[in-house]
């Protein structure tokens, strides 16, 4: 697409809508170029690039202005070129709207590892920006760290603690570490000293002779890492509602949790209390039954290994902890840091790229178990996102959504109930489907009223997952409670007033024809 196309379809946009927006900056420049133009170019050369338009009134519905196009283009490109470090080498034109010229340039994103660039005269602190909305706001001193660490490779992992020494970690979780590189990293381990093995592998420090711990070595083996760093660890909130507000009956949580521990004991921890969260059904195969769960339990042991082992563990990120929240239609992982390397998302989902913010940390994680079992936290070969897209793609989900920003990395995976979750009108056709969970529900319901602990039986669910279920069909409509949710004698029926009062009768009529058509061709 050339520059021109793409002003027309930006302007288009803009005129229609009422404001430009995060990927394009529109100003008069009625008397030359704005003197906020190096900001601009600095907030898109540290995202993801943008398009400046100059000679539109955004006050008069976008409107050309006169300008003087070939002083303007001149100024653009010096303000690229001299007015910002590093030199933004963009692509500036005189272009036309509506028959009139104006200036355009598309800034393109800046190399990563030549971030942040900012306003020279202002410098490093002051100067650097980044696109919020439809305008420019300064990178905090945090943002600017981590643009500044994205151009090698990070230390943090290898901190040494203050105050912790080798007393602080597990004695056995040693021991085990120990006998596994000896096994399988080679001769410099097979007669070493615990001493020499711990800081070879950068556990201890190397030239300390007080016993002093890395950071890396604390989150792996540690007895209790929370001591020293009480905001390291994983929190989980289960929320009622997609928009994450409270229930009508004032419920804001299904679930709020906080996991502490060593890397490996969060990990297990907080893939038990996800399931616990999680719908299941119960699928036969062959003569057996098994359960599918809401979400690949693969998956989110993956994921949250992954925000863990690549998190920011600067000490201006220390305060930070991974999130994990649960919605009725998607679970999202939230991982203080930002993306870290070069590789975009894109190419982290398909496998091309990999980058490791921590590399000691990765390292250790590599040899060191999930609690109860023999199975290592990671294989540290970048194939966790691939094992991830495959895991979704078998249960018939959709692909991983990968959003990064300067200071936030997030994942989220979508469970496709999100179309389901509507409120449905009465007469609407509707299909219900006799492999969903909330099939097996109604039809439960069609015999009268249940309580949510008859409701639990007949699903397998746990109460905080039938919870959320109740509330998303009575959201939309297709069941109701007999009396207040907070009454220990409340029972959950089939909403009359709803399309299931006037269709469910045909649908399990239609169902019973079904099964009868069925073993009439049996015989």
């Amino acid at each position: 697409m050339s520059l021109q196309e793409e002003v027309d379809a930006l302007v288009a946009h803009a005129r229609q809508v009422g404001a430009d927006s995060l990927a394009v900056e529109i100003k008069k420049a009625e008397g030359g170029a704005p003197k906020t133009l190096p900001e601009t170019i600095s907030a898109f050369a540290n995202g993801n690039g943008g398009v400046i338009v100059l000679g539109l009134d955004e006050d008069n519905q976008f409107s050309v202005v006169p300008i003087k196009a070939n002083a303007v283009a001149e100024a653009l490109v010096s303000a690229c070129s001299d007015r910002v470090t590093p030199p933004v080498r963009a692509q500036v034109e005189v272009v036309q709207v509506d028959g009139k010229p104006v200036v355009a340039a598309s800034i393109p994103p800046c190399d990563i590892k030549q971030r942040p660039c900012y306003v020279a005269t202002r410098g490093i602190e002051n100067g650097s920006y980044i696109r919020a909305h439809d305008g420019d706001r300064h990178l905090t001193t945090y943002e600017i760290h981590l643009l500044v660490d994205g151009r090698g490779q990070p230390r943090d992992d290898s901190d040494t603690v203050d105050g912790a020494s080798i007393a602080d970690l597990e004695q056995s979780a040693i021991d085990e570490l120990i006998q596994r590189f000896r096994a399988t990293r080679g001769p410099a381990f097979l007669d070493a000293p615990q001493e020499d093995i711990l800081r070879m592998v950068g556990i201890c420090p190397r030239g300390d002779s007080s016993n002093r711990v890395s950071l890396a070595g604390l989150l792996t083996l540690g007895i209790y890492p929370q001591e020293f760093f009480p905001q390291l660890n994983v929190t989980f909130v289960s929320y009622p509602t997609s928009d994450g507000g409270p229930m009508t009956d004032g419920t804001r949580f299904l679930e709020n949790v906080s996991i502490d521990g060593t890397i490996p004991q969060m990990v297990s921890r907080l893939v038990e209390v996800v399931t616990r969260s999680m719908t299941r059904r119960s699928v036969m195969v062959g003569v057996g039954r098994e359960d599918v769960w809401e979400y690949p339990v693969e998956a989110v042991r993956e994921l949250v290994v992954n925000a863990l082992m690549h998190r920011d563990y600067h000490s201006l990120a220390r305060g930070t902890q991974v999130r994990v929240e649960m919605y009725p239609n998607r679970l999202v992982f939230l991982n203080p840091g930002g993306l870290y390397g070069a590789a975009n998302p894109e190419e982290l989902l398909s496998g091309r790229a990999t980058s490791s913010r921590n590399a000691s940390l990765a390292r250790l994680l590599e040899d060191v178990n999930l609690p109860g079992s023999d199975r290592a936290i990671c294989e540290n070969r970048g194939s966790g996102m691939t094992m991830i897209q495959q895991a979704l793609s078998m249960a018939g989900l959709e692909s991983l959504c990968l959003t990064p920003s300067v200071g936030m990395f997030v994942a989220e995976i979508r469970n496709g109930l999100a179309s389901d979750h509507r409120p449905m009108n009465v007469g609407e056709s509707v299909e219900l489907r006799t492999d969903d969970i909330e099939s097996i529900m109604l039809t439960f319901l069609s015999a009268g009223p249940k309580t949510n602990h008859e409701l639990q039986a007949a699903t397998g669910l746990g109460r905080q997952a039938i919870s959320k279920r109740l509330q998303g069909m009575e959201k939309r409509g297709l069941v109701a409670p007999t009396e207040s949710r907070r009454s220990p004698n409340v029972r959950w029926e089939l909403n009359g007033r709803s399309v299931l009062g006037q269709t469910f009768t045909r649908y399990q009529a239609e169902q019973t024809r079904k099964s009868a058509d069925s073993m009439s061709g049996l015989g």
